[in-house]
């Protein structure tokens, strides 16, 4: 489990989001809103890995592509891309509450 970077204790608990920006942002980074009970800190890091792997499976239950798609440009491009949250970041004015640190 993750400790929260402001006062290192392991009591972090999953936040809810709390705008349409903070959803859409936990859906592509692959980061969550946390808080920890002891510090009243809240913040983003990444999932654990439990979490990961149900995002993940969960994705894989979604229909695939249909086969008359394969080799088309149409089909889904299984390559990762990279994001910088940094630069995502700089299109939204954040708070104390809601910033990375």
């Amino acid at each position: 489990m993750s400790q929260c970077p402001k006062c290192n204790s392991h009591n972090l608990r999953r936040s809810r989001t709390r705008s349409r920006w903070e959803r859409w942002r936990k859906e592509i980074t692959g980061r969550r809103p946390y808080r920890c009970r002891a510090c009243d800190w809240r913040g983003w890091l990444p999932i654990s890995v439990g979490d990961a792997i149900e995002a993940r499976e969960a994705a894989r239950r979604k229909a695939a592509d249909p086969p008359n798609l394969q080799g088309t440009a149409f089909a889904r491009n299984l390559q990762r891309l990279t994001l910088d949250v940094k630069q995502l970041d700089r299109f939204h004015q954040t708070t104390d509450e809601d910033s990375d640190s």
